[in-house]
């Protein structure tokens, strides 16, 4: 309504340089935040893959045992070339 008194929440007056540094503080906490967030999906569908490929290469052992020795090093293989994939994400997140 008009001429009706609101309440104004009281924040003390901030120097422009403080008020600069509260937005960069932020601004860096949301960039760690989004970097720490990437690097976590990137390692959980890493593990679900290297799940996958120990699943695959059991389910063709039990088909072929002829094969387990040559199944076994693709998938380790694999599963190494993955893991060297996600250190280096992290390494490239973490500047």
């Amino acid at each position: 309504m008009t001429g009706e008194i609101t309440r104004r929440n009281a924040v003390p007056p901030l120097s422009r340089r403080t008020r600069q540094n509260l937005v960069a503080a932020r601004e860096a906490t949301l960039a760690e935040h989004a970097a720490t967030r990437a690097i976590s999906s990137v390692a959980e569908h890493g593990m679900s893959e290297v799940l996958y490929l120990k699943q695959t290469q059991a389910q063709l052992e039990q088909q072929c045992p002829d094969a387990a020795e040559a199944l076994a090093m693709i998938a380790n293989t694999a599963a190494f070339a993955i893991a060297h994939q996600v250190r280096r994400f992290s390494q490239d997140m973490s500047g």
